[in-house]
């Protein structure tokens, strides 16, 4: 056998035994709205913050969970003095369901919302971890962390071309605001639609109840 076939098919085997998640937390509780509170930014790009906000309502919504508007939701937890990411992670979960009904609250980290230049390519790249928690008992139902990178600067093979190619893309970068929302909005499918890893379907999708075998309890 090949050595790269060896390889290759090790490889698969290490996959296949990775631990899967558990979700017994999750269908015990099995929350059919979930409330999206302001990620918080650890990054050092101030927009970060507000560009993501747009891109994660509709596939949480699409994966048929109610999801209460993020806009509305921001305007309350100021009006409950709490401007702030920070602030607003650090509040006790019955709260959330005594100002707003939730089931459950999602958390997102912004771990990483960045363009660099590395010699021959321009790496763009958003990283975000996903919390949901229980609003009654403050139960962790779910986690992930998703990471998305979108590399350019490819110069047809030759050095000279790819270097070329890498400083024009990152120079244009550098006047040009670069768009996030597509690795954004990808790193929100990994993490809400992947079978097996991902949120199940809930109550107003289609499939709520019936996918609960792709999924480890």
């Amino acid at each position: 056998m090949p050595r790269c076939i060896a390889v290759a098919l090790a490889l698969l085997g290490v996959a296949g035994c990775a631990a899967k998640k558990d979700y017994s937390a999750y269908f015990a509780h099995e929350p059919r709205s979930i409330l999206i509170v302001p990620a918080l930014n650890e990054t050092t790009t101030v927009e970060a913050q507000p560009v993501y906000m747009t891109t994660v309502s509709r596939p949480l919504a699409e994966r048929g969970f109610y999801v209460f508007p993020v806009y509305l939701t921001e305007l309350l937890l100021r009006d409950l003095g709490l401007p702030e990411a920070g602030l607003v992670h650090q509040l006790p979960l019955d709260r959330f369901r005594e100002h707003f009904g939730a089931d459950a609250v999602l958390f997102v980290t912004i771990k990483d919302w960045s363009n660099r230049y590395a010699v021959l390519q321009t790496s763009t790249t958003v990283t975000a971890a996903f919390t949901l928690k229980d609003t009654r008992t403050g139960t962790l139902l779910w986690e992930s962390t998703q990471s998305v990178a979108h590399n350019s600067g490819d110069g047809g093979g030759n050095l000279i071309g790819m270097l070329v190619a890498a400083a024009v893309t990152y120079a244009v970068n550098e006047m040009i605001e670069v768009d996030y929302r597509p690795l954004a909005q990808q790193a929100n499918t990994q993490a809400f639609v992947m079978p097996g890893t991902g949120l199940p379907a809930g109550p107003y999708h289609p499939d709520f109840g019936g996918d609960k075998d792709r999924y480890s309890r």
